[in-house]
């Protein structure tokens, strides 16, 4: 009973204090909690857009779901075309293709450099990658097409100056225009370049395609045979279980799933982990001190009138939870505008003008787990500052706290 009447006494207390007081002071504070709050979670929001955007790319220009690579000692998948056959009847499977390197040196002009050129069948590679989707100039290759490359934006350069490694590109070349390449083995041809891709994403910019055809045709490469084999597989399966089910058919051959090679963006991302942390517990220390303040300032403005209520009865754990209830109304309040102005105003704005990283438009990433979670932070934070300095206002004798 004692304490159901001193938290109905806090309440009302609490409550009289906010309608009655000065309305200024309120909005600023709940301004600087929403400010607070947006803090905290935006620069997580971008960083899981970053991730996700990259990942996207990692896998769909890149590693596919799943990767099958010769075994030790092998440098190429024997009997390809059943393997593939076995890998489509696995369920979960959406697609599979397979892919055949070589190292080649790509000249235009006076320019030139080492690239990797990989042998494709354009209709399977088409359904499990989606370079296709990103041509700025020309077409994509054709199953046919024979004495055609198909060249990404860092090789070719296309114009584009503003590309990461222009300076080490062909500088100007362009869909339609002849290069020049030498593979390793020697053999040496003319190809027409039929388009140029720009996935922005640098390792798949570095790219060079043309048919499985053409390349055994010049390098002599055993039919059946590929360097790799690619799997996209359907939404929500796991990729240990197609590794599984290939392994019940093949023990000659390795498997690298897309998180196996995503230790470059864990590299990239690192920086932005330290950066949002410390933006974090810089935004907190901004709220502790707010609320703070906030109460300090009204408990001394208050001092004779919190001495007065001690002495007609009112317990310190009802003034002190007041104090308290005021600080959660701070923080509540402001987290649910912040989150509001959030999903509202600054998603639907950054989704119009996306930022632009080396990977592409990020656009930010909604968890509503770390907005809770980030909620839950804020309102203890408040608390904590709220209570110390009504702790020590109450620990005043009440006679020098009425007399000031």
């Amino acid at each position: 009973m004692r304490f159901a009447r001193a938290a109905r006494v806090a309440v009302f207390m609490a409550v009289k204090s906010i309608v009655r007081g000065n309305y200024g002071i309120l909005l600023m504070t709940v301004m600087m909690m929403v400010l607070v709050y947006l803090n905290l979670i935006f620069t997580p929001s971008l960083l899981e857009g970053v991730i996700a955007n990259t990942n996207a790319k990692l896998v769909d220009t890149l590693t596919g779901n799943v990767a099958v690579e010769p075994g030790r000692d092998k440098s190429t998948i024997d009997n390809v075309n059943a393997l593939t056959e076995d890998i489509r009847k696995i369920k979960g499977v959406e697609a599979v293709c397979a892919r055949s390197r070589i190292g080649g040196e790509i000249r235009s002009g006076d320019e030139n450099g080492n690239w990797d050129v990989y042998g494709i069948d354009p209709a399977a590679d088409k359904k499990v990658f989606k370079t296709s989707r990103h041509l700025i100039e020309g077409k994509y290759l054709g199953p046919e097409d024979t004495g055609q490359i198909l060249l990404g934006a860092q090789i070719a350069g296309a114009g584009k100056k503003g590309i990461e490694l222009y300076g080490d590109s062909l500088k100007n070349v362009h869909a339609g225009d002849k290069v020049q390449v030498r593979f390793t083995n020697g053999v040496k041809k003319e190809f027409t370049v039929k388009g140029i891709f720009y996935v922005q994403f640098i390792q798949a910019d570095l790219r060079a395609y043309i048919t499985e055809k053409d390349l055994q045709a010049l390098t002599g490469s055993k039919p059946d045979t590929a360097s790799s084999v690619y799997i996209r597989t359907r939404a929500g399966v796991k990729e240990s279980k197609v590794i599984r089910d290939i392994r019940r058919t093949r023990d000659d051959v390795r498997f690298k799933t897309w998180e196996d090679r995503a230790g470059i963006i864990k590299n990239m991302t690192d920086s932005f982990v330290i950066i949002n942390d410390i933006l974090r517990i810089v935004a907190l220390f901004v709220a502790a001190i707010t609320i703070f303040i906030v109460t300090y300032v009204d408990l001394a403005n208050k001092r004779r009138q919190i001495g007065i209520q001690r002495a007609i009865g009112i317990g310190s754990q009802a003034i002190v939870a007041s104090y308290l209830i005021r600080a959660a109304f701070y923080a509540v309040i402001g987290a649910c505008l912040a989150v509001l102005v959030f999903l509202y105003v600054i998603v639907p704005l950054e989704a119009k003008y996306p930022f632009h990283f080396p990977q592409g438009d990020v656009l930010l990433a909604i968890n509503g787990k770390f907005m809770a979670r980030n909620g839950v932070i804020l309102f203890l934070v408040a608390l904590v500052s709220a209570l110390v300095p009504a702790e020590r206002s109450i620990s005043m004798a009440i006679l020098d706290a009425i007399w000031g």
